[in-house]
Formats: C-alpha cells, structure tokens, sequence
C-alpha cells in the first residue's frame, strides 16, 4: 500500500500533468464542436454540467452516476479523499507553474493599451538626447536643490526675458510668477530681498548658503510657498546674470560658462572701437554644433569640437542681441545669451 507521501506526490503530479494537456483556454480544452471550453476535471466527450443537471431532474439515480463516472476520470489521479498532509511537492508544482507562465509571457509578451507590437525601450534616456542645459542649473549655489521640472521652466522663462529691457526686480518676479499665482502679495518684497542680499553677500556666501541649508530639512518640496518663492528667485536672478554679457567703455569684454551634458559652453563678447565699432562673438562648443543670431539673420556651424565666431558691426547702445548656441543632430532648444552695448552718457 502507497504511503501518505507518496499517495499525495501522485496525485499533484497527475494533477500537474492533466492541466499541462489542457489548450491555453483558463477554463480547460475548447470542444471543437461547440467552440466552448470544457469544463475542468470532466473528460472531453462527457456530459456537462447543464446535461447533468437536466437527466438528474427526470432521474436522481442517472445524476448521480454520471457525478461519480467524471469525477477525476485521469486514471492516475487518485480520489481526494485518499489526501493525507501536503508534502514539500508544492515546491515543484510551484516551480512548473512558474516555467509555464514564463513561456507563455515569452510567446506572447505583454504591451501597453496603447502599443500595436512589442517595443524595446532604453534602460535609462541618454541626458544628451533630453535636456543638455540641465547640468549647469543643478550647480547652482542654493540651500537646497529644485526639480528638475522647476528648474526647466525658470530657463525657458528667463530665456524670454533677457531680450527685453526690465528692472532687476522686475525681471525676478516675471520669472516666477507663473509658478506661484496664488503668491502676487509676496513676490515684490521677496524679489526686494533677493537683490539686496546679492549685494551683500560677496564676502560671506559660503557662511550664508551653510545658514540657509539648516532651514530647509525637507528640501523644496518641505518648505512654505514664500520660501520656495526665494529659492526660485535665487534660482533666476543667478540664470539671468549668466545668460547675460553687459558691455561698457569701463567693460569692454565679457565672458560666461556654462556646463552641459556634453561639456563646457564657453562665450565670450568684446567691443572694439574703430571704424566701423563692432562686437566680437568666441564660442567654444564642445561638439558638432552652430551659433545664431536671430536679428541678423547669420548662422555658422561645425562638424566638430571648437570655436565658433561671429561678428556684429555697429551695434546700436542699449540694443540687446540675443545668440542662439545649438548641439548638432538633437532636437533641443537652443540655449540662448543676450549680449547688451551700454554706449557712456
């Protein structure tokens, strides 16, 4: 006589084997006939459970007989009843379920709603192909990191104001304000205090950035809306003045730096009197790339790493040009500079 272990070994394993013939229908095999699954544990061609039902109505004695005939009519599966304790063969039913699911997934592997065919997607997006300009603002000296997103939409803003003559304050708070446009009482004095902190802080910033870094435990997304106000315009005030090259007589030559996911942008103004007085343009790029400067209708581009130049002659005083500095082969928006001719009084 089997003993326990090996009554209930036989009995998963026969059980294992009779699904594993089963058509993928999750109800059983499909009657070819009828097109309809069969229902599980009943032999193919046995009565179902409606035709049961109906010769058990007209006579109990048939109803009965056809139950007990279905019940598990795989020879080499025994009766339930024979089921003493579960043995450690889960562990192998678990294991063939698992080698099944896996072929099944890799026959026919899942999509979204939205795909026609399977598509194979990058580990990680290449910061190159997504946002360039990016790595420069994440260095920006602050008490606490912002977005990715937040820091996005203050470039793209303050790109559209450095073309337009506007106050210091009111350049912060333009900046800004779409991001907060339930803040309009507060945005003046905070942009006060930016611009007046700016003016003092030269000789003690590293002091004052390691002050701030304490009120901000739970960085941006922890802070009150006024502080997240002040970091933003921080934020701004310091693309601003990066994005902008002021030229004076006291000042003739100006030069900015700006770090992408490419390596280094380097631009660099300088007005030289003469007849005719012009502005001189040096970019360094780090790769194939182009500079443009949209009032002039001039373009010069490179296949490769070096220096693009471009010259603007008599440039009118208190005129602001803006220059477009583009990667080659990518679809991102040009990163652009605005360089101002301050002619003296």
């Amino acid at each position: 006589m089997k003993s326990d272990a090996d009554t209930i070994r036989s009995f998963l394993i026969g059980l294992l084997e009779h699904f594993s013939r089963l058509d993928a229908s999750p109800s059983g095999q499909v009657d070819e006939r009828t097109d309809t699954a069969a229902q599980p544990g009943l032999a193919p061609n046995s009565p179902t459970a409606a035709e049961m039902a109906s010769a058990s109505a007209s006579d109990p004695a048939v109803g009965d007989a056809s139950l007990a005939s279905n019940q598990f009519s795989s020879p080499e599966v025994p009766p339930i009843s024979e089921l003493g304790e579960l043995p450690s063969v889960q562990d192998h039913f678990q294991t063939v379920l698992k080698r099944r699911l896996q072929i099944e997934i890799s026959q026919n592997p899942p999509r979204f709603p939205w795909e026609s065919r399977v598509v194979d997607y990058p580990v990680e997006l290449s910061e190159a192909n997504t946002y360039p300009w990016l790595v420069q603002l994440r260095s920006l000296s602050l008490p606490t990191p912002l977005p990715d997103d937040i820091l996005t939409g203050l470039l793209n803003r303050c790109q559209e104001l450095i073309t337009e003559s506007l106050q210091p304050g009111v350049q912060l708070v333009k900046a800004v304000e779409n991001l907060f446009p339930d803040q309009p009482q507060a945005m003046d004095q905070i942009a006060g205090l930016v611009l007046a902190n700016a003016t003092a802080r030269s000789s003690t910033a590293t002091r004052d950035l390691t002050a701030l870094q304490a009120a901000f435990p739970d960085g941006y997304d922890g802070a009150n809306p006024q502080q997240q106000v002040t970091l933003t315009m921080l934020a701004a005030k310091d693309i601003l003045a990066t994005l902008t090259l002021a030229l004076t007589p006291q000042q003739p030559m100006q030069q900015r730096h700006w770090q992408t996911s490419e390596g280094a942008v380097a631009i660099t103004a300088q007005y030289e009197m003469g007849t005719p007085h012009q502005i001189r343009l040096a970019v360094e790029m780090p790769c194939a790339s182009q500079m443009t400067m949209p009032t002039l209708g001039q373009t010069v581009s490179q296949t490769s790493p070096g220096v693009l130049n471009l010259t603007l002659s008599e440039p009118i005083a208190d005129t602001t040009y803006p220059v477009e500095v583009h990667f080659s082969g990518t679809e991102t928006a040009p990163l652009t500079f605005a360089i101002r001719w301050s002619s003296p009084a």
